[in-house]
């Protein structure tokens, strides 16, 4: 429950202590100070901390960059504390224009960034990704992102994508999907950018984030471990599920349904029905279920299937055939899915999201018109 205005607690757990320390070092987070916030001991004296926890929004209802509707575990949280010397903490909360939350944030993970890169003695990798989340209308926690990327670390993000659908529908989220791509792609070579992805959101919306991303090689994706709560890949190693692609019909049709059936099956009926002359190809693996995904080598499998199930499905199509993706399975695996779409290849492809008890047309891709 809020306390009174101003009267909020300062009360950190063992855990938010040792991420906050670990990964800046013991340092001051300002690239131009950096100082260590602790004095040795001496043979007379203890250890002396010379260092601020400080918080990004404010610990209390009216301080600097205050957000009051946050309660007292989101305030005293990883994610709202920063480690600044004293004269960098004044600095900061005295100059609140300059020193915005998004700066801050920034300041935060730039120093990071540098701790893992810069001290030999962390044993981590000089790899660097840049991280994106494509998440729905729950946003998603971030805090295993490091460890699922460890021993390389994050770059830059993470690139948040929020999903849901707004008053422009499916167009208008193709859009925001597309320029905050293009942003995280933007300079340098884009194919050897080096992206991780982490996605929690509709089929839709992931289909068409690997088609934006197309087939790159420096492309790494995540599932969500529910269980276990974190997006670090289980360390045991599995065989993959076994996955096979089935074809029902002959000729040059006018319609062919891709119906990928990795966590449940896909009734295609209703959809057949109003289309003639249809092909159905089905990605399936043997026993459909939720956690189906376990293992990075799995969505190595789909890739492959997919890419070859899309390349021999060309042979068979015409200039006016139209392809259509009905997906059930995990986030990653969609976006997998849709990395093997050639943009300058594949026909019109009208993608589907499912909604009880059907799944219904949402996207277009690669109209010619």
């Amino acid at each position: 429950m809020k306390k009174a205005t101003g009267t909020t607690s300062r009360s950190y757990t063992d855990r938010t202590l040792k991420l906050l320390w670990g990964r800046a070092a013991g340092r001051c987070v300002v690239p131009t100070c950096r100082i260590e916030l602790y004095v040795d001991e001496t043979e007379y004296d203890p250890i002396v901390l010379i260092g601020d926890i400080a918080h990004i929004h404010s610990h209390g209802d009216t301080g600097p960059r205050a957000l009051p509707e946050l309660s007292d575990k989101q305030r005293n949280d990883y994610e709202n504390l920063i480690l600044l010397c004293k004269n960098c903490h004044a600095r900061l909360d005295g100059q609140q224009n300059t020193n915005t939350v998004e700066v801050i944030r920034q300041l935060k993970h730039d120093h990071e960034a540098w701790v893992r890169t810069s001290l030999p003695e962390r044993g981590k990798s000089r790899v660097g990704w840049y991280a994106v989340v494509i998440e729905d209308q729950w946003p998603i926690d971030s805090l295993t992102f490091d460890a699922a990327l460890s021993p390389d670390y994050i770059v830059s993000g993470p690139e948040r994508i929020n999903t849901s659908l707004g008053e422009g529908g499916w167009p208008d989220l193709a859009h925001k999907v597309q320029t905050r791509l293009a942003a995280v792609l933007s300079g340098g070579d884009t194919f050897e950018k080096r992206i991780a992805v982490f996605p929690l959101a509709r089929v839709t919306a992931c289909l068409y984030a690997g088609y934006v991303l197309t087939n790159r090689p420096n492309v790494r994706l995540f599932q969500y471990q529910r269980d276990e709560r974190t997006w670090v890949w289980p360390t045991e190693a599995i065989m993959p599920s076994n996955l096979s692609v089935s074809t029902e019909g002959s000729g040059t049709p006018e319609h062919i349904l891709f119906a990928f059936e990795l966590s449940a099956s896909v009734n295609v009926q209703p959809l057949l029905s109003n289309l003639p002359s249809t092909t159905v190809v089905r990605i399936a693996t043997d026993s459909p279920a939720t956690r189906w995904l376990q293992h990075p080598d799995q969505l190595r499998e789909l890739g492959r299937l997919s890419r070859s199930a899309f390349e021999s499905a060309l042979e068979l199509s015409s200039p006016s055939t139209v392809w259509h993706i009905l997906y059930a399975g995990p986030a990653p695996g969609a976006v997998m899915v849709g990395q093997q779409l050639n943009p300058t290849m594949t026909p019109k492809t009208q993608l589907y999201e499912y909604a009880h008890p059907n799944h219904v047309p949402s996207l277009v891709l690669c109209d010619p018109v």
